[in-house]
């Protein structure tokens, strides 16, 4: 527990030079803590004073950040929602995950890097290992190897830490955004979606990422640390590749193609992963079949996609309801004002979907 906390501590104090948000903050440091991991020697003295020395040089940047009156509003809805998060917090932490997906790609990644002491190529590019998608992006298991150089051993039941800590920087971000009973009532609404149930899998961390990415982006605001989220996304799974995409084209719909290139960090982050991981010759399970044929087939047969979408919407009809009376209610206001926001979703949903009938592949998971 206490290398958890002091995990979290330190990725809010390296993410502070660049954001003055504490969501941002975190979600930045936990990238920065991963990139650290790649470039020096996996040492608990080495990874901390790195952060300490990052902090110290940038402190300018970070006083010019800080404004005094940047405080939240609190609100007896906020308590309803830390009720709900104190719950989610025990149910991550009760015991060392038991997602199948952790115990075979995100969390055997990271013991294994662990007990390597670095990234350990052999067993990303054993044929027998494909099970454990070696082509996926590593910040998710650096990150838990970053708590295991903290705490001094394999992490095992506090894994649950990093879902955590992403559902409350997501949330933040959008108390942020949304000001006043609408943000802390937004807040309490999604909980339940920002908070993943899938324990120690890279869910959460996505979803973190790409509210921080998408919901400023609404306001064209910050558009350079806007992608550097994007491109965080893009690190946590492969899906976070098509989330690049969707916001490119979201950004022409709704009138704004100027900021297209401005997205380039949102490439440059990822970039050297997937180079890297072809020289490797680590393969993709979405390249498998033809990408390229996968698109026409479904494209020209949309049929087996609506049928994946109708099957495993997330929420299933609750969901749909509640998004179909929100329509309704403010279509006015999507299609003017949140046009990008609509859009990016939309897309996002699609490029999920294209993945329908490829194996197991629609699933987010």
């Amino acid at each position: 527990m206490i290398a958890a906390i002091i995990t979290a501590l330190l990725a809010i104090a390296a993410g502070l030079p660049f954001s003055r948000r504490l969501g941002e903050a975190y979600l930045l440091g936990v990238g920065i803590q991963a990139a650290i991991l790649c470039i020096l020697p996996w040492s608990r003295p080495i990874v901390i004073a790195a952060i300490i020395l990052e902090c110290g040089a940038l402190a300018p940047l970070w006083l010019r950040r800080y404004e005094s009156g940047s405080k939240l509003p609190h609100s007896i809805i906020d308590l309803a929602t830390l009720v709900l998060i104190a719950g989610y917090a025990r149910f991550a932490t009760i015991a060392s995950p038991t997602e199948i997906d952790y115990i075979c790609i995100w969390g055997l990644k990271a013991e294994k890097f662990w007990v390597a002491h670095g990234i350990d190529w052999n067993f990303l590019a054993q044929p027998f290992n494909a099970f454990a998608h070696p082509d996926y992006p590593l910040l998710v298991p650096l990150a838990y190897d970053f708590q295991a150089l903290v705490g001094g051993a394999w992490i095992d039941r506090w894994a649950g830490a990093l879902s955590i800590g992403c559902g409350i920087a997501a949330l933040l971000i959008i108390r942020s955004e949304l000001r006043g009973w609408i943000g802390a009532l937004a807040a309490l609404i999604l909980m339940p979606l920002v908070f993943s149930p899938y324990v120690g899998d890279a869910e959460g961390p996505l979803i973190a990422y790409s509210i921080a990415a998408i919901l400023p982006l609404r306001k064209r605001e910050n558009i350079t640390r806007c992608a550097v989220f994007l491109g965080f996304a893009a690190s946590c799974k492969n899906e976070g590749l098509t989330l690049i995409v969707a916001v490119a084209i979201a950004l022409m719909i709704s009138g704004a193609k100027q900021l297209v290139p401005k997205l380039w960090p949102a490439v440059a982050i990822p970039f050297p992963w997937l180079i890297i991981s072809r020289l490797h010759h680590l393969r993709s399970d979405f390249a498998e079949g033809g990408l390229i044929g996968r698109i026409v087939e479904h494209v020209t047969n949309p049929a087996p996609m609506l049928q994946a979408m109708a099957a495993y919407s997330p929420g299933r009809v609750i969901f749909w309801i509640g998004l179909v009376v929100a329509l309704a209610i403010g279509w006015r206001r999507v299609v003017g004002e949140e046009r990008f926001l609509a859009s990016a979703s939309s897309r996002r949903t699609m490029s999920r979907g294209t993945s329908a009938g490829h194996g197991n592949a629609w699933s987010c998971r």
